[in-house]
């Protein structure tokens, strides 16, 4: 069975000046950050996945959320080309890295794309049209997977998988008032509401779910579904309008 490796990078001094829409009255705790960065490492260890660590860039406040930097595809990956300009030097260390396992390619310059935009299933890809990411980027991807892909439009939230997550098997853990959900209607959807909203950001490995700390009745229909659930607080990276996959670039070995 192909191994599967997780990129992740411990946050640095300036993660508390992220970007976020949260309230200036709930500031990020960088110490309480950093140990549930590590139980978040510990947890998808449990999994049985292989970590790659890379040190924190301290100039970079939101370099923690590593996703948004790259988009693997089974035989290549994709350079993101941010939007936020604060963002567009956090790439270049986990690209060298991610060479190791995959040509790495480039988009062309009217494109801006965050990876959290990017929902890739069993059949199609889905990018989500944000505030980050634009249309250019849907034919750019199509470009490189052959993949259908389609454009799914963001109405609330940071990223198209602020609000749905693929678990497999043809199910969506799904917000259905963030996004228009008519590209979607082909899966099973374990619906949740707005107010819990961050646990629509959850974390396939196999048969394991690693989801937000609270959730019950999201976990409980996730257990339904034939999954396990691991509870993580990363609450830290919440006020910083981060989830659980934000915190990761997943690749399987080839």
């Amino acid at each position: 069975m192909p191994k599967t490796i997780a990129f992740v990078r411990r946050p640095g001094s300036s993660f508390s000046q992220a970007i976020s829409a949260n309230p200036k009255d709930q500031p990020i705790d960088l110490k309480r950050a950093c140990l549930q960065h590590e139980h978040y490492i510990a947890a998808l260890e449990k999994t049985g996945v292989e970590i790659v660590s890379l040190p924190a860039i301290h100039g970079y406040p939101d370099a923690p959320f590593v996703e948004d930097t790259t988009v693997v595809f089974d035989h290549l990956a994709l350079a993101c080309p941010n939007k936020e300009k604060s963002r567009r030097g956090e790439g270049a260390s986990i690209h060298k890295e991610i060479k190791k396992y995959r040509t790495i390619k480039t988009l062309p310059p009217s494109v801006t794309l965050d990876g959290g935009d990017v929902l890739n299933t069993d059949e199609k890809i889905f990018v989500g049209i944000s505030e980050r990411t634009n249309m250019e980027a849907v034919d750019a991807l199509a470009k490189f997977t052959k993949k259908p892909v389609f454009p799914v439009e963001v109405l609330f939230g940071l990223h198209l998988k602020t609000s749905v997550t693929y678990l497999g098997n043809n199910i969506l853990v799904l917000d259905p008032s963030s996004l228009d959900t008519h590209p979607l209607r082909e899966f099973k959807w374990v619906e949740i509401s707005r107010p819990n909203r961050y646990a629509a950001n959850c974390l396939a490995i196999g048969d394991t779910v690693l989801m937000s700390k609270g959730s019950n009745e999201v976990a409980d229909k996730i257990h339904e579904e034939g999954f396990k659930t691991l509870e993580l607080d990363i609450s830290e990276f919440e006020k910083a309008d981060g989830g659980l996959t934000c915190l990761s670039i997943m690749l399987k070995q080839i």
